[in-house]
């Protein structure tokens, strides 16, 4: 028989900018801080965990195995496993899906899952180092540009996720002045939540150099940029000459990690509080989809769980859907018929950032969190990824 699953807590750092506030420290690092305090708050203790699960993208063999670095650096008994996986963006949520099912199926009670990135710190790697090169130049490779590519160099299509947001915008007919319309509203939302105080109680305070020999704390979000107009975003050249997409209506390069607890009944017995959601099980899904129209793998992933629970998205009280570029959460609205009044209210990636890692994670901790403060019932957070791949989770408040 099958267990009720739940998203017991969840915590983040604040989200840096590339080469902002948490560029000094490592993902694991900053991850670790997280995991600490979510102990501290939750009542769940180290030795309580299981099995630890975790999603990050930009990985290097300097922090082989994440998951295992923040297990044992919070904690964690050494005989609990960890793994770390890589689903492009949607990483965090994969994770969070994994260590979800690991506890419906009754394998463990209480399970970790970590959403870490820090694409400030992606190295450079020169191929061919190790053999020497005796002729001709060895090529210094920036692993983060590559990134940006999802693999497809690899089967002779190097498109880059500006060439798939390019073609979104021909495809699915969203102007220039759309996408800049919603990059504005995602970023105004962004600066309200904070201002509000809405995305407070998610974020763990990060002690960070201060750039003179001492420290300081950084607590807030850093990436939202205020008093953003049309006619400013309309004087911005695009990254592709004759193109749409410029760095004012895409998500941007950020650092962050996200920590969550996931747990069965029984486990719960072990919290201070009650628990953020129940994670509906049925309801989670992964998805692929044509890596040209990359935008559309969280619509599918969406539509899977929806079908799974015989619901549509005008059930769902909030969607959370991550933004790797406005045209293609715009494209993704439509496609999916969202109620925009529903759909990422205090923000998305383009204004508070993507840490790529991290996102996946990060948008379903909010979504419990937004679907308590405003008194809903269940919602949905998706995420698309490049090389076309989607997952999506549905929560339930209790």
């Amino acid at each position: 028989m099958s267990e009720e699953v739940y998203l017991a807590a969840g915590l983040r750092s604040p989200i840096g900018r590339f080469g902002g506030s948490l560029t000094p420290l490592r993902a694991t690092e900053v991850a670790t801080v997280v995991a600490k305090e979510l102990f501290a708050q939750s009542g769940i203790k180290p030795e309580d965990i299981e099995m630890v699960v975790g999603g990050m993208v930009l990985q290097d063999m300097t922090e082989s195995n994440p998951a295992r670095i923040v297990s044992v650096g919070s904690g964690v008994a050494h005989s609990a496993p960890a793994f770390t996986l890589n689903m492009q963006c949607c990483s965090g949520m994969a994770a969070l899906i994994q260590a979800a099912q690991a506890v419906e199926l009754g394998k463990v009670d209480i399970a970790l899952v970590v959403g870490a990135e820090s694409m400030s710190s992606a190295p450079h790697m020169v191929p061919g180092s190790r053999w020497g090169h005796r002729l001709g130049h060895g090529e210094f490779v920036d692993t983060l540009k590559e990134c940006t590519l999802a693999g497809s160099k690899m089967w002779d299509d190097p498109w880059y996720m500006i060439d798939v947001a390019e073609n979104h915008a021909k495809v699915d007919g969203v102007s220039r002045e759309e996408m800049d319309a919603y990059a504005i509203e995602t970023h105004n939302r962004s600066l309200t939540a904070i201002k509000n105080g809405a995305l407070k109680d998610e974020i763990v305070p990060i002690t960070v150099p201060d750039g003179k020999g001492g420290t300081r704390i950084f607590d807030t979000d850093e990436n939202p940029r205020a008093n953003m107009t049309l006619e400013s975003l309309g004087r911005l050249n695009p990254v592709t000459p004759g193109g749409v997409i410029t760095a004012g209506n895409a998500a941007s390069i950020n650092d962050g990690s996200a920590v969550a607890i996931v747990c069965s009944k029984k486990g719960l017995a072990k919290l201070k509080a009650d628990p953020l959601a129940k994670i509906v099980m049925p309801g989670t899904a992964m998805a692929g989809c044509d890596p040209h129209f990359m935008g559309y793998s969280c619509v599918e992933a969406l539509n899977v769980a929806l079908k799974n629970v015989g619901k549509t998205a005008d059930d769902m009280d909030l969607i959370e859907c991550n933004e790797g570029f406005a045209v293609q959460l715009v494209a993704c609205r439509t496609m999916g018929g969202w109620d925009s009044n529903r759909l990422n209210v205090d923000g998305g990636s383009v204004g508070l950032g993507h840490p790529v890692g991290m996102s996946g994670l990060r948008i379903a901790i909010h979504l419990a969190r937004a679907l308590k403060e405003r008194g809903g019932k269940i919602g949905a957070a998706t995420i698309p990824a490049g090389s076309g791949l989607g997952t999506a989770i549905l929560l339930e408040t209790i």
